[in-house]
C-alpha cells in the first residue's frame, strides 16, 4: 500500500513480520515531489526487545531504498523503551520521495547493512 503525497502529512499502520507478530508501525510521511525528498516519523508499538527477537541484538534500525536494485542506506535508530514496549522514530527527512522501508534488530547502531532479522517490512512509502 502506498502513501499519497497530496494534502499535507500521509498517515498508514504497517503490521510486523513473523518475527515480530502483533507489532504495528504508525508511519508518517511527508513527501515533497518537488524537492524529492520526504519527511519521515515513526512510532512502533507492541515490539519485543530486540535479544528477544534475535540472540545479541541491541538496537532497532530503520532502513530505506529508492529500489530493490539499490542497497539499503540507514535512516537511524528507534527510540526503544523497554518498560512500554514503543520505539520512535523523530522527524527525519529521506532523500527520495518514493522509497522501500525496512526496520532490523542489529547488534550495533550503525551496521554497514541491515540484517535479516526485520521486523517491519519492507514496505512502500510514496
Amino acid at each position: 500500500m502506498a502513501l499519497a503525497g497530496c494534502g499535507g502529512p500521509s498517515e498508514r499502520t504497517v503490521q510486523g513480520t513473523q518475527l515480530a507478530p502483533g507489532t504495528d508501525a504508525h508511519i508518517t510521511a511527508d513527501i515533497d515531489s518537488d524537492a524529492a525528498t520526504t519527511r519521515l516519523t515513526m512510532h512502533v508499538v507492541h515490539l519485543a526487545p530486540p535479544e528477544r527477537i534475535a540472540a545479541g541484538s541491541k538496537q532497532f534500525v530503520v532502513w530505506q531504498r529508492p529500489s530493490a536494485e539499490t542497497p539499503w542506506q540507514r535512516v537511524g535508530v528507534l527510540d526503544y523503551n523497554r518498560n512500554s514496549r514503543n520505539g520512535k522514530l523523530a522527524e527525519t527527512t529521506v532523500p527520495h520521495a518514493s522509497f522501500e522501508l525496512l526496520i532490523t534488530v542489529e547488534q550495533q547502531s550503525s551496521p554497514l547493512s541491515p540484517s535479516s532479522a526485520a521486523v517491519i517490512g519492507p514496505t512502500s512509502v510514496a
